[in-house]
């Protein structure tokens, strides 16, 4: 009887020490996910992007402000450009803290470098601007001299929105409608794009605003000029229109050389219409001399086109039979 109770102890003792010296599954240890490293390249991609989000709010918060605001003056000094120049220090504290780690990154160097040079220039347009706003919060010309600055450097998103806020306050003045017109017929690949309208369509837009402008001072030869002007440049030509737009300016013409200007013209448009006399016609009534270069090409023109004439309508000689 004892020894099977001491018999049954150790088979006890035994199973708990198999329990306890077995092998044990190790428990679930949870190791916080770490984020995996990014390449140098992938994080100056990553940088570049943050610097054009930069770059889209500043546009957007621009975009955003009234064009009117008569309670301005009661409102914190300089609050965009507040704004935008912390924007601007995030950004190259960004750059600085990625070349301190990688200072042999020629092309971060070289980035910073230009987004330093547009920012700068630009908040101190918009400092300009803000205190134009702050004389006068109806005057259009802080918002045109702001728009003729963004065109000036790459920005021209920015200025058609401030050039179409110059037009909401000054509807009247001729000069705001041209100077958007030409940005904008400059620009027309960007306009096309920030419009959402075809070339053709953007052309249409630049006619418009100028027509527009013209009406408002229709005696002025320099507004028809630049408006007849704008047909060299309209694909497919549009010549009916442009010779008419240019014999419109030599009706307005007050001054001897703005008559001998649109008579250049004429004389362009009567080359392409091939009427080399009428071409001579204009060329012989110049008289400034600053235009001979440009009389001396055309009558040379003349001359090859006639030239060609010839040898297109010449008989082709066939050897006689024998």
């Amino acid at each position: 009887m004892i020894a099977r109770i001491a018999s049954a102890k150790s088979l006890a003792l035994v199973i708990g020490l198999m329990f306890f010296c077995a092998p044990q599954r190790a428990a679930a240890v949870v190791v916080p996910a770490v984020a995996p490293k990014l390449s140098v390249e992938a994080e100056f991609k990553a940088l570049l992007a943050r610097e054009e989000d930069a770059r889209q709010d500043m546009s957007r918060w621009l975009a955003e402000t009234d064009a009117r605001d008569e309670h301005i003056t009661d409102k914190p000094p300089h609050v965009l450009s507040f704004r935008m120049e912390h924007r601007f220090q995030t950004v190259c504290t960004a750059y600085a803290d990625f070349q301190s780690r990688h200072p042999g990154h020629a092309a971060a160097k070289a980035q910073e470098q230009n987004f330093r040079a547009d920012l700068i220039e630009d908040l101190e347009a918009i400092r300009r601007w803000e205190e134009g706003r702050e004389e006068d919060p109806t005057s259009p010309a802080p918002w045109n001299e702001l728009a003729h600055h963004l065109s000036h450097n790459g920005r021209t998103t920015e200025a058609f929105a401030c050039f179409e806020k110059s037009l909401s306050l000054a509807p009247r003045e001729a000069v705001f409608f041209f100077d958007f017109a030409t940005t904008l017929l400059l620009y027309r690949t960007d306009g096309a794009r920030h419009y959402k309208l075809t070339e053709q369509a953007v052309f249409e837009k630049v006619l418009t605003l100028y027509r527009r402008g013209m009406k408002l001072e229709p005696a002025s030869y320099a507004r028809a000029a630049s408006y007849a002007e704008t047909f060299y440049l309209i694909t497919p030509a549009r010549r009916e229109e442009g010779l008419a737009a240019w014999h419109h300016a030599h009706s307005l013409a007050t001054a001897d050389t703005e008559r001998d200007d649109a008579r250049v013209h004429l004389a362009r448009y009567a080359l392409l219409n091939r009427h080399p006399n009428l071409v001579r016609c204009y060329l012989d009534q110049v008289s400034d001399p600053r235009l001979d270069p440009v009389k001396e090409a055309l009558l040379r023109r003349i001359n090859e086109a006639g030239k060609a004439d010839k040898a297109d309508s010449a008989p082709v000689s066939t050897p006689s039979a024998k």
